[in-house]
């Protein structure tokens, strides 16, 4: 199987985004790279005299995912320890991948922020190059070699205003938890503390996700045959038509289901389907056909009235 897979990717086309020089880095590019600098929150390097592992000098999101070698100037990035399955190689001025999925380009992307890199050249498939083209343009790079169309311009801004969001959600609670240990509170009694003060006086503390599990596990056992038929449909209407929405939000919308059914069940006993309505709530989804499949209906033809004549006595 290995042998296969090795085979299968040779096979593939090769993905790079590759480092456009800028003025400063063009002046240096006679000079010998020099060693590479650690990123964010990497680890602190070796004693003197002693090369530093190269999952060391890798920005915390690399290191902690992937596992790294260095070897006659190039770095490999393997998703296990015995090296077996190779994600992705970087050079002093490009990465590459056999592979295009949005994870990769994702990691690709955060070696080259890592690097100081401004400005990228992506070369490779076109699904690899626009999902780079998005991603870069999300995190303020300069991406060169796709041509975007609207609907990737609209995600890639989309993308940027999520990471600005989530950038505000870190530093409020880095600032928090800075407050926290100066104060000498535990940090997280301080933010339970802070959940509790933004609740509105008497509102009950919003479920968390195992709450709404075990009010769901709870309502299957109560419930009678059919209404946890009727609930297993419900269910799976909510994964199928929601899809956008997070885990929790969609455990809640079963917590809530559940709960109504039983509180229908106690008051008006057991629920009792036909059998045409059990049909329909095991049945599987119908799958939608793209408008590009679908028939156009054919047109309607208007017939000529004929002309109405009236006698006169």
């Amino acid at each position: 199987m290995a042998l296969a897979d090795r085979a299968r990717d040779a096979l593939r086309p090769t993905n790079s985004i590759e480092a456009i020089p800028g003025p400063a880095q063009a002046r240096r590019a006679g000079s010998p790279p020099g060693p590479a600098q650690p990123g964010p929150g990497a680890a602190s390097p070796a004693a003197p005299g002693k090369k530093p592992a190269p999952y060391t000098t890798e920005p915390p999101s690399i290191a902690n995912t992937y596992y790294v070698q260095e070897k006659r100037g190039e770095r490999q990035y393997f998703e296990d320890y015995q090296r077996k399955n190779l994600a992705m190689r970087a050079t002093d001025t490009s990465v590459s991948s056999k592979r295009q999925d949005l994870n990769t380009v994702r990691a690709m992307l955060e070696i080259a922020e890592a690097r100081g890199w401004h400005s990228v050249e992506i070369k490779g498939t076109a699904e690899f190059r626009r999902e780079a083209w998005i991603e870069a343009t999300a995190r303020g790079l300069e991406g060169r070699g796709f041509t975007p169309s609207d609907a990737d311009r609209q995600e890639a801004d989309r993308r940027q205003a999520e990471r600005g969001r989530a950038n505000e959600v870190r530093a409020v609670a880095r600032d928090e938890a800075r407050e926290d240990r100066a104060t000498g509170r535990p940090v997280a009694a301080a933010a339970h503390e802070r959940e509790a003060q933004a609740r509105q006086p008497g509102e009950p503390p919003a479920p968390a996700l195992n709450d709404n599990r075990r009010i769901l596990r709870e309502a299957q056992k109560e419930l009678s045959a059919d209404g946890r038929i009727m609930l297993a449909a419900l269910s799976e209407k909510i994964d199928r038509q929601m899809n956008r929405l997070n885990t929790e939000a969609k455990a809640e919308l079963k917590a809530f289901v559940g709960t109504e059914l039983v509180k229908k069940e106690r008051a008006e006993g057991p629920t009792v389907l036909s059998a045409e309505q059990k049909r329909a709530a095991t049945a599987p989804a119908p799958e939608r056909a793209s408008p590009a499949q679908t028939p156009p209906a054919p047109a309607r033809r208007i017939e000529p009235e004929a002309p109405r004549r009236s006698l006169k006595l």
